[in-house]
């Protein structure tokens, strides 16, 4: 399997031919750039004067709510249809918070966390779920990485190139397959043009520096018109080294109960290794991404098609963490992975009758991802693959779009189909010696599902259904004759009513919305027969069926009331949330240590998941010329308990306030964010305990001024991040011990829109 490399100089001189592109764009606005590349049909008819080309490098990031209103816009289609929570980050908002990962562009959304291995991998925490059971996916479909079987591993996807993200809060199971039961992230790509371009070209160059990783971010995107033909094509490179840290890497509490040491052959007794201070070693990554796509776009007809590739290919080390055997391997570990990807879509929007639009989509991905061990000290020089794993991914969906009785009946059915092959290799005897064994596993699972929204004078009736059918194999042992089989099928349910009214009492509108779902989420492969070594936790994997008790399908019964109100200038929105599991799956420390070093099982207790987020956006001030100073506050909290053993669930996240003063005009914008996370201490006790984590502040400000030129539009921003320099270590990591989060950082940048 081919280890992605760190650093090319490939990478550069694309962005550098990305941004000749660009200049050569804005330089020939109003030609037929197509025309002048490929031989085409001219143009069907001209772009109206001064009609202005969307420019903008990241358009919206949306979250699927069960508030009758969505925070922030409106998300496509699909998601508007949900009966979960759901809120909209957009334009500059969505740009200021973009970061390397989407775990860390989304963690202050309230509801959201995230899980923290390092600036290379983050990926979104809702309401205390996180891996499989918060499906991540692109443009409605999964983003068909390994991001689902360890929170370690990247999500394939590039913040800075995206055009917007939907964020499902609570149960998504009925859109988006069985195992959505927690929530679900939906980022919507540039891979693919999707509204017809006004002009003949549009698109958006951005550059930008970080000081605490003394990293750069380039990213970029064009779209180019002839006739209906629309190309589209993306790209971005960033390369950061360690990040700076507050204090050391490793917390007291962790190396008291750890003590982390190695053997030194002739030595006598063991030697400590060095808690490193100021930078966190490491933590470096490097990676790159692109991608080409074709529209067809017809002017005058209600239908669109488009087929795309694209790649993703990033590299980046996990901090250090001891593994509890101090005669073990000493060193790192790098994780390299890459995606090939095509996907092809379209859609019918229809005037009349009573089916109003239909979309379809279909994606193949081929998916690929080392964890390489880089030996240190005694071990220096030693270097070879630990674990490796593979994937090939097929998945796609129609989409029925119907209404009826003058337009109060909305609602889809859906056709929701996928099928991957997920091979695993791990080192059982290593280099010179080397001997690995290896585990596979086919997975389909089809579904089809249906959701009607009726509304009726102030009261709107919400009703969904989903049925679902799995098969899973494991090929591990097939050369011995011996095969795995797990059939199952899963029916789940949901049901909302809100009740809306204006110039209720003092308020502008009042809205209450009840939700109660019945959902089933069938085990995946790597719950039940997962057999290798994982990195990012320092843990041996052990699936839960290899006991001889196969996991059962998961239950769960939601209960969430969301209460919106609003009174100009302030909206509030609360949502509250009770979450009931027969048989709720999760990672616990096992005992089985033997021959593994230290081993973790899925295992299944009954579980209840309560807590509440809020959000209140306040237009302070308006002032003639249309500048605005807008306050906006939020809170949120989860409470995760083992019913079975009567204990905290795991990685837990803590009470947390936001608050964010904002001043915006046309031209100039600045804001300051305070970020407080209190302590959890909350944690599981045993078989090895889970150390608590400590409270944290962080206050953060960004500015930035937008320039009109003749023609292109520039913008130079700045953000400051942790200017308390804070050490922050968040619970909801494997690695929080090992792992803070990165201490004071200036990022400054350019963007030039066209």
């Amino acid at each position: 399997m081919k280890m992605p490399g760190v650093a090319r100089p490939a990478p550069i001189l694309r962005t550098l031919g990305l941004l000749t592109l660009a200049c050569h764009v804005s330089a020939l606005r109003g030609q037929d750039l197509l025309e002048n590349l490929v031989a085409g049909a001219p143009e069907s008819s001209a772009p109206p004067p001064g009609a202005a080309a969307d420019g903008m490098m990241l358009d919206e990031l949306t979250v699927t709510a069960a508030a009758p209103e969505f925070p922030g816009g409106e998300p496509g289609p699909l998601a508007a249809l949900s009966m979960q929570s759901v809120s909209v980050v957009s334009g500059e908002t969505l740009r200021r918070q973009a970061a390397g990962t989407l775990g860390e562009t989304l963690g202050w959304e309230p509801g959201v966390s995230s899980g923290y291995f390092g600036p290379g991998a983050s990926r979104p925490v809702v309401r205390g779920f996180d891996g499989v059971r918060v499906r991540m996916m692109r443009d409605d479909l999964g983003t068909m990485d390994a991001s689902d079987t360890s929170p370690d591993h990247g999500v394939a996807l590039d913040p800075l190139l995206l055009e917007s993200v939907e964020i499902h809060r609570g149960p998504a199971s009925l859109l988006y397959g069985n195992s959505a039961i927690g929530g679900a992230v939906n980022s919507r790509s540039r891979v693919l043009a999707r509204e017809r371009l006004p002009g003949t070209s549009a698109g958006a160059f951005e550059t930008r520096y970080h000081s605490v990783s003394t990293g750069w971010n380039t990213t970029g995107y064009a779209t180019l018109r002839d006739g209906p033909v629309h190309l589209q094509i993306t790209g971005s490179w960033h390369d950061h080294g360690d990040v700076r840290i507050p204090g050391r890497a490793r917390s007291p509490a962790y190396d008291l109960l750890e003590n982390p040491r190695i053997f030194v052959p002739g030595q006598i007794g063991e030697t400590p290794v060095p808690n490193p201070s100021g930078r966190l070693p490491n933590s470096d990554s490097a990676g790159d991404s692109f991608s080409a796509g074709v529209s067809f776009i017809p002017e005058t007809q209600p239908w669109h098609v488009g087929v795309a590739w694209s790649h993703f290919d990033s590299t980046y080390g996990l901090p250090y963490i001891f593994d509890g055997d101090p005669t073990d391997f000493f060193g790192d570990y790098r994780i390299g992975m890459v995606q090939d990807r095509y996907d092809i879509e379209g859609a019918l929007e229809l005037d009349h009758g009573f089916i109003s639009r239909i979309d379809a989509r279909l994606a193949y991905a081929d998916y690929a991802h080392d964890e390489r061990f880089i030996g240190r000290g005694n071990d220096a020089g030693r270097s070879f693959i630990d674990t490796a794993i593979g994937k090939h991914a097929t998945e796609g969906r129609i989409d029925i779009h119907h209404r009826g009785f003058d337009d109060r009946l909305n609602g889809v059915i859906g056709f929701h189909g996928m099928r991957e092959k997920l091979a695993a290799s791990r080192m059982l005897i290593p280099p010179p010696t080397e001997f690995r064994v290896g585990s596979s596993f086919d997975t389909a699972n089809t579904g089809i599902f249906v959701l009607e929204r009726f509304e009726l004078g102030e009261w709107t009736f919400q009703s969904g259904h989903r049925a679902e059918i799995q098969e899973i194999t494991d090929n591990s042992l097939r050369g011995f004759g011996i095969v795995n089989e797990e059939n199952g099928s899963s029916l789940s349910h949901s049901a909302a009513v809100t009740w809306a009214r204006d110039g209720v009492g003092p308020l502008d509108r009042l809205a209450v919305t009840g939700t109660l779902a019945a959902t089933r989420r069938l085990p995946t492969a790597t719950e039940r027969y997962a057999f290798w070594n994982n990195a990012g936790i320092g843990r041996f994997l052990i699936g839960g069926d290899l006991d001889g008790i196969p996991l059962g399908t998961e239950k769960s019964v939601g209960y969430e009331l969301g209460v919106r109100l609003d009174r100009d200038p302030v909206g509030l929105r609360i949502n509250v949330y009770r979450h009931d599991f027969d048989n709720f799956v999760f990672l616990q420390e096992s005992n089985l240590t033997g021959g593994f070093g230290r081993a973790a099982q899925y295992i299944e207790r009954p579980a209840l998941f309560t807590g509440f987020e809020s959000e209140l956006d306040w237009r302070v001030f308006e002032g003639a010329d249309g500048g605005i100073l807008r306050l906006v506050l939020m809170a949120d909290y989860v409470r995760g308990h083992n019913e079975g053993d009567d204990e905290p669930l795991p990685r837990m996240p803590p009470l947390r306030f936001g608050s964010r003063l904002e001043w915006s005009d046309a031209r100039f914008s600045a804001g300051l964010e305070i970020r407080h996370a209190t302590a959890q201490d909350r944690v599981k006790p045993a078989p090895l305990p889970e150390l608590t984590a400590g409270s944290y502040t962080l206050v953060n400000a960004d500015a930035s001024w937008n320039i009109p030129l003749d023609g292109p539009e520039l913008t130079l921003f700045l953000r400051a991040t942790n200017l308390l320099n804070e050490e922050a270590r968040v619970s909801t990591s494997f690695r929080k011990d090992v792992a803070p989060l990165p201490g004071r950082g200036l990022s400054v940048g350019v963007r030039c829109e066209f």
